[in-house]
C-alpha cells in the first residue's frame, strides 16, 4: 500500500468516525479523531503534508458538523503546528507519556471550539465539553500504534522488494 494511501486512507476515516451516529452517553465522550490522525501525522511523519491536510479535513468537518465555516480548520491547523514544533521533544517519548504530553494541545483545541461556538453564538454544555479531551488522550496509544504499525509493514514489504 503506497503511503500516499495510508494518509489519505487515514484522513478519511477519521472524519467517518467523526460523524459517525452513536448514543448520546457515548457521543458526549467520543475522541477527537481528526485531532488524533493529524498529530500522528504531525509528529511522526515530518514530510508529511500535516498543516494543509489539516486545513482541508477541519474545513470537511466544519461542513459535515454544521459549524461556522473555518472553526476546525483553524483549531486542526494550530494543534498540527504546535506538534510540529514540539516534534523533537515529543519523539523521545514512549506513546503514553506522548499522550499526557498531547493532552494540554487537545484542550487547546477543545477550548478554541469553545471559543469560536461561544463567538457564533452555538450553544454548548461547558461541562460536557471537556469530556473528549480525556478520551482522545485515552485512545491516541492506540491509534498510533495502528497507524505506526501500517507504516512499519509497509515499510517492511518495500525493503523485501529490492534487489
Amino acid at each position: 500500500m503506497n503511503g500516499t494511501l495510508v494518509f489519505l486512507g487515514s484522513l478519511l476515516l477519521a472524519l467517518m468516525l467523526q460523524i459517525v451516529q452513536l448514543p448520546e452517553w457515548a457521543a458526549i465522550a467520543r475522541p477527537a479523531w481528526p485531532l488524533l490522525v493529524i498529530g500522528f501525522w504531525a509528529l511522526y511523519a515530518p514530510t508529511s503534508p500535516a498543516i494543509a491536510a489539516a486545513w482541508v479535513l477541519g474545513l470537511c468537518c466544519d461542513v459535515l458538523l454544521n459549524a461556522a465555516l473555518g472553526q476546525h480548520a483553524l483549531g486542526l491547523v494550530v494543534v498540527a503546528f504546535l506538534i510540529r514544533r514540539l516534534r523533537g521533544t515529543l519523539i523521545l517519548f514512549s506513546s503514553w507519556q506522548v499522550a499526557l504530553a498531547l493532552a494540554p494541545v487537545w484542550a487547546l483545541y477543545i477550548f478554541l471550539m469553545f471559543w469560536i461556538d461561544g463567538l457564533a453564538r452555538h450553544a454548548a454544555d461547558v461541562n460536557l465539553r471537556w469530556l473528549p479531551i480525556l478520551s482522545t488522550t485515552l485512545v491516541w496509544p492506540l491509534s498510533a500504534g495502528l497507524l505506526d504499525s501500517i507504516l512499519s509493514r509497509r515499510a517492511r514489504r518495500n525493503r523485501m522488494r529490492l534487489p
